[in-house]
């Protein structure tokens, strides 16, 4: 028989430990409690004895562990089609409730042992149930999904790297059943054995369900290990991709995917939306977040939706959210299909506006000059896009960190034979496949380019600078690097003021009137441009290459030198992004631990699976590492569970 879990060192909060004389305001508020606790142990629970008064209130309750009791030998016609999920082992685990003359319900009994292994905390999803559909009469079983239907135990959230569990917001899996697209008959099944198969496969792999008030898949995402690990390095700028759902190409697919080091589109997951409500993207974020171990992006690129820029403010404060000009050049596709379609020379016009143009005057001239020559002053969609242009427009996003997504976005996408596996007469898990083969085609791309970046040099560039770049760069980023050096050489540089440390720099490019500032501070070592190439594209500009000429730095500073853009951009320490801290009880600091090795030993994996001799090194420290935690562990037994 299994001890329950130790109680907690000296001054950590036990709050959550059942004890016998607690007392709860319902039966409800109970039953969440020991369910919470449940959790955090390792086990479910379900409902067993009930007493009632004659007036129909609860006088006794009995929780008990889900493997309390032993299956008879009679089998119901359902258990005989489906196999039972779990065996029960008679385990006396339980809490008694009693009312008081009060009417609150006091604990007069707790047993905390169990008589089975409980579960590790990152496995918990891998508990199965089995219930019975109440409009269909079937049974359904469910992984990782463990929806709150009457008296039956679940939590409605599923995950493969983590569990995710939101006991006190269960309200949110049982949407209202205004969907904005129906479940394909199969989806649902398709769905689960995808994410269930993929799960064998990849240890890592996470998925999440949200159900409605009826008890039906409303919205389900994914993301393996590799597009956590993605997401890691390069989850700083992140596009919400919803150009497939509002194309109405069938099925409501969405994604979460980046820029990486080559400027090459990354996934970081994916989604279908059949309840598109506030409540299903607040899920949503809610639970890619999580799945990305709490860590939120720094700006976020969205389709023109309030409420998902609304829900986005709400659930990741401190997040940029931003309108996509990708998604604004889609949906002019479609608004303006008139204009497209009538000339030849509007696509390159409008193109011009969306992504070309980063001064203000400019954009405003050319836009006013673009209504003028296509008669379109009195297009009402237009004009509400322009009154938005603050959220979305070049010159007004200079300021925020964008990776280059606005070129990755426009120039790639899911081909289009990928979209038309959306379409709901086929099968979705040959939608399912094929964009899985979508992503390893730009995955094994990566390789390429990392390979081709490592081992094929360019010529040696003439200059002490252009040589570092050269050494530290990706090659298409050094050749971004490069273009600036060289567009420096044409800029002039004129006399500006000095406070103290401060000195600004008024530079131009020879032939051109416009003037930009560079403020440098030797104190400090900074060096800012008005243009705002730096914070927009993480890559120094002429300007400042010109200044830092001019003063005599012949090398770019290193804090000006991105990671993300590095050669060696997955390299570094495995600790990187892997936070966590030892608080509370003891369990949630082992769980945390285990959660956080979990992660630096998946992305030691993922980078030693590319090569058998990586893996082959890997291998022959497992029994070394393994023989140091066993001495460790057998140094201090007061720290077993």
């Amino acid at each position: 028989m299994s001890e329950p879990n130790p109680p907690p060192k000296d001054g950590a909060d036990e709050s959550w430990v059942p004890k016998v004389g607690m007392e709860f305001e319902s039966e409800v508020d109970a039953y969440q409690f020991y369910d919470n606790y449940a959790k955090r142990i390792g086990f479910s629970i379900r409902k067993n004895r009930l007493n009632r008064r004659s007036s129909g209130v609860i006088s006794l309750r009995v929780y008990v562990c889900h493997k309390e009791g032993f299956r008879g030998n009679k089998k119901e016609e359902w258990e005989v089609k489906n196999p039972k999920l779990y065996e029960r082992t008679g385990c006396l685990a339980a809490l008694t409730l009693k009312i008081t003359k009060n009417g609150k319900y006091r604990v007069t009994d707790f047993e905390a042992r169990h008589n089975h292994p409980l579960v590790i905390p990152n496995k918990a999803h891998m508990i199965k149930w089995r219930r019975i559909s109440k409009d269909r009469g079937v049974v359904a079983e469910e992984s990782g999904m463990i929806p709150r239907v009457a008296d039956e135990v679940m939590n409605g959230h599923a995950g493969g790297h983590q569990h995710l569990i939101h006991p006190s917001q269960a309200y949110k899996n049982y949407l209202q059943s205004n969907r904005a697209s129906a479940v394909v008959l199969g989806d649902a099944g398709a769905l689960l054995q995808y994410v269930q198969e993929r799960q064998i496969d990849d240890p890592s792999f996470f998925y999440a369900v949200q159900l409605d008030k009826e008890d039906r898949v409303a919205n389900i995402f994914w993301a393996d290990g590799l597009s956590i690990i993605d997401y890691d390095y390069f989850g700083d700028a992140v596009c919400f991709d919803t150009t497939y759902r509002s194309n109405n190409y069938g099925r409501p697919f969405a994604q979460f995917i980046g820029v990486n080091h080559h400027m090459q589109m990354v996934f970081f997951g994916a989604a279908l939306l059949y309840n598109e409500t506030t409540e299903s993207f607040k899920w949503l974020f809610e639970t890619f977040k999580a799945a990305m171990s709490g860590k939120q992006p720094k700006v976020i690129w969205i389709e023109q939706s309030p409420e998902i820029s609304d829900t986005i403010a709400a659930v990741w404060p401190g997040t940029v959210c931003h309108l996509s000009m990708w998604h604004v050049y889609h949906n002019a596709a479609k608004h303006l299909s008139f204009a497209f379609q009538g000339s030849k020379t509007f696509a390159l016009d409008f193109s011009k506006c969306i992504y070309e143009i980063e001064e203000e005057e400019e954009f405003q001239s050319s836009w006013k000059e673009m209504l003028e020559t296509y008669d379109l002053k009195d297009n009402q969609w237009l004009a509400k896009l322009y009154e938005d242009r603050e959220k979305w427009a070049l010159p007004y996003s200079r300021h925020i960190f964008c990776a280059d997504m606005k070129s990755t976005l426009r120039n790639e996408g899911l081909s289009a034979e990928l979209k038309q596996w959306l379409c709901p007469e086929l099968d979705l898990l040959q939608f399912l496949n094929h964009y899985e083969k979508a992503i390893d085609g730009r995955r094994h791309a990566e390789l390429q380019a990392d390979f081709q970046a490592c081992q094929i040099s360019p010529t040696i560039p003439p200059t002490r600078m252009l040589r570092q770049a050269a050494n530290i760069y990706t090659p298409v980023v050094f050749k971004m690097f490069q273009r600036e050096f060289e567009m420096s050489m044409d800029c002039l540089v004129y006399g500006g003021g000095e406070l103290g440390p401060i000195a600004d720099y008024k530079v131009a490019a020879e032939g051109d009137p416009t003037e930009y500032v560079v403020r440098v501070d030797i104190s400090d070592g900074t060096i800012i441009c008005s243009c705002k190439k730096f914070e927009f594209m993480g890559i120094q500009c002429r300007h400042v290459l010109k200044v830092l000429d001019v003063i005599n730095i012949k090398e770019l500073p290193q804090r000006y030198i991105l990671k993300r853009w590095r050669k060696d951009a997955k390299a570094g320490s495995t600790r990187d992004n892997c936070e966590f801290a030892f608080i509370g009880d003891s369990t949630s600091s082992k769980a945390k631990r285990y959660s956080s090795l979990c992660r630096i030993f998946n992305k030691i994996a993922a980078r030693a699976a590319e090569s058998l001799e990586a893996y082959t090194l890997i291998e022959g420290h497992l029994d070394q590492l393994m023989d140091h935690v066993y001495q460790l562990m057998q140094s201090k037994p007061f720290e077993k569970h």
